[in-house]
Order: structure tokens, then sequence, then C-alpha cells
């Protein structure tokens, strides 16, 4: 019979290759955009490849395709089941393409993702410094006084950070589950598109307002404004602190937008550097304990205190006591007994606690991301949580209950003080929690550049061209817009600066903490009960990655806490005030709605409304992108005697390049 006629090639060729393939959905790795380069082994360096595998199609979850009639269902022929190899020195390692035509009328909407092993520059050792330098920053330094002052008595702040621990490793089971299943950079997007098909991208929208609106750095930058201000003994005001505060924001996204291996190995030092300033906090408390502090026999000039039977200080006893004895002599007295008070105080703790999640977020520059992850993210969340518990017994040790009453974001200040004196308390090891507001801001950055990127590159914010990224031969490798997020870094510079520069002085931190929280709540409950969906719906046919199926009961225990999180920040506290004495009681839950609110008015404007508006530009793109379908380049080697397959592989052209107005009308 007679082959194909030149065009049909062509056809052929874009229907087998998955260069740009518009009808895999959101969660399909991105692949090269580029014709493929002529080799001396053939006219496009294709061939047949039958041990090698990229990108396997899982046959559970298929998209209906409309056909006018029924596709053939013939028996196996020789190219059947078509490899397209590429071996292009622009990518960072030569990878293997693997896409099979089956005889039936749907296309495979989630595909089984196998990324390469050596495409990533983040190791074991990297992931788990970037989950310590996102997790640890300035809270575990300020926000146990803000948690003490909300439950007032030591057993309850202490017993919080505790539940926080295991919450979190609840959550780390859920998001291990969802990562290693679909590990590719976006995190919680990526999760959401899968669970939440319809309607369409709504979720994304408002992860989206969420992520640029309350992804920023301000708080720790703010927290380390004061800090220098009190090293330097200059007294802060409105000003001077936000001034460090946007330099510091300022230089590291210049240093990861510009030199981005320095601000990896920024992130990798300063993440070691973490853990060591934790084990100095701590083993700075055990020698205050061992000094007595607080009492008189104390070598430091610390006020001496007396006990009294409800762990405060008689004034008939002539026996001092230190500050632990004090603190720890009823550890439950004075509790508070407003629910909104410990729905609030846990929210801080959860805050403390919730990089461990950054590694799902890049995990497309991560070296064999299943197994990374898999080890990565399990070490570094138990450090934290073992150096987090006793960083706060120490912090109760050596500070009284007076001074964390009154100190407001500077508690380290108050422990460093009374442990070590005035001159290295106040000025010396105040630096190195500096260095670590640094380090988070750093890790922060990094991450949250990568998902600002995704974000962009698809077409859901706003300005999409802003986001493509030029290389030096006009299109950039997927590497090359992988490793530079520039714009990603802009957008969260600018949001940055602005929530440091127009809010009032005064608990805006302690607001800015409740207000990034509160949505991270949100997302969580939608995450955990939709892998639950997953998991009990036989028709989704989900199955997690061997050895990190996260349990029905982590996931409960996580989707029930943040449910619990969520509703009761809505009881009204006894005195009318739960965010301090400037903020009403549910200005922050309601301030975090609105925020995710904004999402849902944009996806209206983006899916409904700019379609109908500007639908010449959609247009326009379909032109473009036939008009790249149309180039010689891309046709394959490959022949065959079947006009029935022929007609096939039209009609599936037909259905492509349908689906691609679609999607165009909606960028």
């Amino acid at each position: 019979m007679a082959g194909f006629s030149h065009s049909s090639l062509e056809s052929i060729g874009l229907a087998i290759s998955t260069i740009d393939t518009e009808l895999l959905s959101p969660l399909t790795p991105r692949t090269p955009r580029w014709v493929l380069p002529r080799s001396p082994t053939g006219r496009n360096s294709l061939s047949i490849n039958t041990e090698q595998t990229y990108a396997t199609f899982n046959s559970s979850l298929f998209l209906d395709t409309p056909t006018p009639r029924k596709i053939p269902s013939a028996s196996p022929r020789p190219h059947s089941t078509l490899y397209l190899h590429h071996d292009d020195d622009r990518l960072s390692s030569s990878s293997t393409l693997a896409v099979s035509l089956p005889s039936q009328e749907k296309l495979p909407i989630t595909p089984s993702f196998y990324p390469t092993s050596s495409s990533g520059e983040l190791g074991t050792f990297s992931a788990i410094n970037i989950i310590l330098g996102k997790t640890i920053g300035v809270g575990i330094y300020s926000i146990p006084s803000s948690v003490f002052n909300s439950v007032g008595s030591v057993g309850a702040s202490i017993t919080l950070w505790i539940l926080g621990s295991l919450i979190s490793f609840c959550g780390l089971a859920v998001y291990m589950d969802l990562g290693t299943a679909m590990p590719r950079s976006g995190g919680e997007r990526i999760y959401l598109e899968r669970i939440f098909k319809k309607p369409y991208m709504l979720t994304t929208c408002m992860f989206m307002s969420y992520v640029v609106l309350l992804g920023f750095s301000t708080p720790n930058c703010i927290v380390l404004g004061e800090y220098v201000m009190y090293i330097l003994g200059i007294e802060a005001n409105r000003w001077n602190v936000r001034l460090v505060a946007v330099g510091v924001i300022s230089v590291i996204c210049f240093i990861h937008g510009r030199y981005q291996k320095t601000g990896l190995r920024i992130i990798n030092i300063l993440g070691v550097g973490k853990m060591v300033i934790l084990v100095v906090v701590i083993l700075s408390g055990i020698a205050g304990v061992y000094m007595g502090v607080g009492s008189s026999t104390s070598p430091l000039p610390v006020t001496p205190r007396r006990l009294r039977p409800d762990g405060y200080l008689p004034f008939d006893q002539e026996r001092y006591f230190t500050t632990a004895q004090i603190n720890f002599s009823n550890l439950f007295a004075g509790s508070s007994t407003q629910p909104h008070d410990y729905a609030t105080a846990l929210l801080k703790v959860l805050y403390c606690y919730r990089g461990y999640s950054t590694a799902n977020q890049v995990l497309g520059q991560v070296r064999n991301p299943i197994q990374t992850l898999k080890r990565a993210a399990p070490i570094a969340l138990f450090l934290v949580s073992a150096a987090y518990i006793c960083a706060n017994i120490a912090y109760f040790a050596v500070v009284s209950r007076e001074d964390f009453r009154s100190s407001g974001a500077l508690i380290a200040g108050h422990f460093f003080r009374n442990v070590f004196g005035q001159r290295v308390g106040e000025n010396i090891l105040p630096l190195l929690i500096i260095i670590s507001a640094f380090g988070n801001i750093a890790a922060t950055s990094f991450a949250q550049a990568r998902v600002n990127m995704e974000l962009g590159r698809d077409g859901i914010l706003p300005f999409a061209n802003f986001f493509k990224v030029q290389g030096a031969r006009g299109r950039a490798s997927t590497q090359e817009e992988e490793q530079n997020a520039t714009p990603g870094l802009f957008i969260h510079w600018f949001i940055s600066v602005l929530f440091i520069v127009l809010p009032p002085p005064g608990e805006i931190y302690n607001f800015l903490v409740d207000i990034g929280g509160y949505p991270v709540s949100v997302i969580s409950v939608a995450i955990s009960l939709g892998l639950l969906y997953l998991q009990m719906t036989p028709s989704e046919h989900w199955k997690g990655h061997h050895g990190c199926e996260a349990k029905k009961i982590y996931t409960i225990i996580f989707a029930s806490s943040n449910i619990l999180l969520l509703a009761l920040p809505w009881i009204k506290p006894s005195e009318g005030l739960g965010g301090g004495e400037r903020f009403q009681w549910y200005a922050y839950p309601s301030t975090s709605l609105g925020i995710l609110g904004l999402g849902v008015v944009y996806w209206v404007w983006w899916a409904k409304i700019k379609p109908i508006v500007f639908s010449e530009e959609g247009m326009e793109a379909l032109r473009v992108q036939q008009r790249r379908y149309d180039s010689p380049e891309l046709m394959p080697m490959m022949g065959s005697e079947s006009g029935e397959e022929e007609d096939f592989i039209d009609e599936r052209l037909r259905m492509r390049l349908s689906a691609v107005s679609l999607r165009n009308l909606y960028r």
C-alpha cells in the first residue's frame, strides 16, 4: 500500500510527540518546546527505543474526547508504540519520551511522571537545608511570648508546641503522599488542580491570590529590622526598622536573581547555622538552670523573686527561688479559658512549623525527587520539632513570666541577657538571630519565586509574557526556565515591600502572622479532604508511591485540626478583642478569607469575562500555535502502510487543535 504523504508525516510527528501536548493536564511535566536538532544519524535523530521510558501514561484516568466515529481497534502493528529519543546538548541530560497511541476513544489526563535522576540541582542535603531555612526563622525567637500571652500559662504554651509538631507530622504525611505521586514544582497548586477539576482552575486562582498577596517575607524582615535596632542601641521607630527590612529583602532577591548558585550556598550554610544557633539556645537554657538564674545566688544581676502557692511570689517568705523553679512549679496556673485564644496561639505555632512542605514547591529542581523527598522532609521536620520544644523549655527556664508578657517580639534578647549578661546578651547573640532571619528570608524567596513562575508560565497571573525567560538561543530551555526565576522574585519583592511600608506601626507583626497562617489552614483542609476523596473513590484509581502513602488516620487528624483552627477564631472572646488592642477579634480571619475571595473574583474575570472580551487574542494565540505545528523540522522518520492509521492520526490532530483553541482562550 502507498505510504503517507508529506503533510501526513507532519501530523504523525505531532501526534506521537510530547514536545507540546495541549491535551495533557496541568500536572504533566514540562518538556522542551523547541524543534529537535538534526544529527548525522538521521533527519531528526529519531530512533526506536524499547528499553527506556521517560513518561508512561497511567491508564486509570482519562479525558473523554468527542469523536465523530469509532476509532478502529486494529491488531498490534510494528509502529503502534513509537519512542522519540533526543540527545540535545542544550539539555542537562538526554532523556527518552514514550507515548503509546491506544486504540480507544479516551486520552489519559494524568500521566505518571518519572523525572531523570540528574535533571535537578538540589540533593538531599540541600533539600533538608531549604526546609530548615524556610521553617526556622525569627518565629521561634519572637512568637513564644505571643503564644504565652494568648494562653496565659507555661504548661499550655509548651503543650501547644508539642501539638503543633504532631499536627505538622500528619501534614507531612499528606504532602509526601501527594508530592511523590506528582513530583513537580508548584506545591499545593498542583495538588489542588488534581483534586478539584471543576470549576476549571477556580482553586488555582484562589491559591494564586494567597501565594502572591500573602506569600511575603514581611514578618521576618520586620523582626530582623527590630533586632538590628536592638543591637545598635537605637530606638526603633516606624521608618528605621522598615528601611532595614526593605534593604534586606532587596539584597536577597538580587542575589537569587543574579547569582543563583550563590543563593543556594547561602541557604545551605545558614540552614546548618540555624540548627547550631538553636543548639546554643538549648545549652544556654541548661546553663541558666545550673547558674540559678533569678535567685539571690545567681552570678548575674537579675532581680530575685519569691514563690507563692499559685506560682507567683509570696511577700512573707525569705527564701528566693530561681526562674525555672517559679515557672515550672505550677505549669497551668493562669491558663486562658477562651477557645479563641488557643486557636490564635496554635495558628502562630503552626506558622513556625509550616515550612515542612517547602521541598514540594521546588521538586522540579531536585535530583531523584521521590527518594530525596522521602529522606529529607522527615529528617528536617524531626530536627525542627525537637529544637522548637527544647528551645521553649529553655526560654521558660531563664525568662520570667513578667518578661514574657512585656518583651513583645524580643523575647530572645531577654533570654540571652539573663544568661550571658548585658554586653553579650544584648549585642552578640542577637546577631545570630539576625543571621537566622536572613536565612529564612533567603529560603522563602527562593521557593516563593518558583511558585510564582509556575503560575505565570501557565498564564494564570496577568501579563504572562513577563514570565517567559529568554535563553541564549532565543527560546529558553526547561533548565534555564527552572533556574531563572527573576520575574517571580520581582513579584515576591514587590509584595513584601508593600506590606513592609504601607501598614501602620504597632502590632502589625502578629497580625501579619495571623492573616498569613489562616489561609494555610484553608488550603490544608482542601488538600487533606481531597486526598481522602482520592483514596476512598475507586474511580480515581489513586495509589501513592510505595512507602509514602498517607494513612487515613493521619489525613483525618490533619484535616480535623485545621477545621478546628478555621472555626475557633470566629468565637468571640469575652473581652471582645483577640488580636491585640488595635485589631478586633474577627479581623484576621475575615481579612484572610477576603484575600481568598479576591481569587474567586479574578477567576470570574480570567475564565468567564476575558475569553469574551479578548476573544481575538485567543484566536491569534491559536494561529501562532498552528504555525509552529507546520514547521518542517518536526517531520519524523517513520512511515506506514495503513490508511486507517493515517485517519486516526489526523483525527487526533484535529482534537488537539480544538483543545489548543479552548485552552488559549483562557490565557
